[in-house]
């Protein structure tokens, strides 16, 4: 039986303190713990634990845990939502992006079939299902980006001290398990990329068989707009977080190396004393000290110059204004622009060209992109030019475009 959104949301407001503390027993908890808790939170008029546990259970909000006698834990939506208020994101595999990009070429299928056979009410469902699969890719890209920071910062707080090593071995995981896959999956070569240059294509195509459908139509252009919401925002999660994860990763990783060495030179002296280090043989430099001689007069003539100087106040920096975020290029558009433009003799020329306001890094993808599509219909030049950058110089022989396929 469906509950009253009305009512849950009054007896979660009224109970928060007791929600809270159930959101943060990972682990479940007892009837008699439950019932412990709540009697130390309520107050004079309040009705009893037995109804308060009563009411728990009608709402979903908490359910038995399978493997044990009267024990419960709190259901997984209302922990989802808990999660997304109090921003305790949880980590998202690579694996499932995965699964549900396999499920995004499924619903691309399914809405093809529909366009092919003028069906207006499949082709609605399928964008609704592609609509919201999009959205779950993009939240939880996000619940992603928000834990990885979250538990950056903790690790440079170091709150709870922990060693080198167990902060390296964390840091460690959430590189091999989260972001070296991730930086795999968006790379222009891989599926995730040809999946949703698909998925475009797609929609630009068959939005033109519904055209006449202004509500069919506008349901095209919405699910395309987050589409594009979703290929800028999962690249901008992926770098901030390897912003984020990078320096500590390599420093952690040189401090575990200097502790694991360190150990083992303690090792081989503890069992074989100074001569197992071998010191004057890895490290045989000569040295040679003078102390307190000035050989340069001028030098120490300037020294007592500056004795006694006070430096004055430094000039205040000046803000620079917010940062503005990367621009992106629609991959339809730029095979549109390409195609209106044919045929181009040099690509890198007139993507510097048409594209002026974009960054360095995004034409070089933009480049390798149109390469990967159609290198059967390209041709390079014989001489190396020079394409020069505000930030970059870069260095190529022209590629020249005929056709596109």
């Amino acid at each position: 039986m469906a509950a009253n959104p009305q009512s849950f949301f009054r007896f979660a407001a009224k109970h928060y303190p007791l929600l809270l503390d159930l959101f943060y027993r990972r682990e479940g908890f007892t009837e008699a713990d439950l019932r412990n808790l709540i009697e130390g939170l309520s107050s004079e008029g309040d009705p009893g634990p037995a109804t308060v546990i009563d009411q728990l259970l009608s709402f979903s909000i908490i359910e038995p845990i399978p493997d044990a006698t009267a024990s419960f834990e709190l259901t997984a939506p209302v922990q989802n939502l808990l999660s997304f208020l109090l921003r305790e994101h949880r980590l998202t595999s690579t694996k499932v992006l995965q699964v549900y990009l396999t499920d995004l070429g499924e619903l691309r299928e399914e809405l093809d079939g529909a366009a092919h056979q003028n069906l207006g009410h499949q082709a609605a469902r399928a964008l609704n299902d592609i609509s919201q699969l999009i959205e779950r890719i993009r939240q939880d890209s996000h619940s992603n980006r928000e834990s990885i920071i979250g538990e950056v910062m903790k690790l440079k707080s170091n709150r709870e001290g922990r060693s080198t090593r167990e902060r390296f071995e964390i840091i460690n995981h959430l590189w091999n398990r989260y972001l070296e896959p991730l930086r795999d999956l968006i790379d222009v070569k891989k599926a995730m990329d040809a999946g949703l240059d698909d998925l475009d294509r797609s929609l630009t195509a068959n939005s033109r068989t519904f055209a006449l459908d202004g509500a069919l139509a506008r349901e095209f252009s919405r699910c395309g707009a987050r589409l594009l919401r979703l290929r800028r925002e999962m690249t901008e999660d992926f770098y901030e977080s390897m912003r984020e994860v990078e320096p500590l990763y390599i420093s952690l990783k040189k401090e575990s190396e200097l502790v694991r060495g360190a150990s083992l030179a303690l090792e081989i002296l503890d069992r074989s004393g100074l001569a197992g280090l071998r010191l004057q043989e890895m490290m045989a430099i000569p040295i040679w000290r003078i102390e307190g001689i000035f050989s340069d007069v001028s030098l120490e003539s300037f020294l007592h110059g500056i004795k006694g100087y006070k430096p004055g106040i430094a000039a205040p920096l000046v803000e620079t204004g917010e940062m503005t975020r990367p621009e992106f290029i629609l991959p339809s558009e730029l095979y549109a622009r390409l195609e209106a433009a044919l045929p181009v003799g040099d690509l890198l020329a007139w993507l510097l060209e048409n594209y002026q306001e974009v960054g360095v890094g995004e034409l070089v993808r933009a480049y390798g992109r149109v390469f990967l599509r159609l290198s059967d219909t390209m041709n390079f030049g014989d001489e190396e030019r020079r394409y020069s950058l505000p930030d970059a110089t870069l260095i190529a022989r022209p590629l020249r475009l005929e056709k596109i396929i």
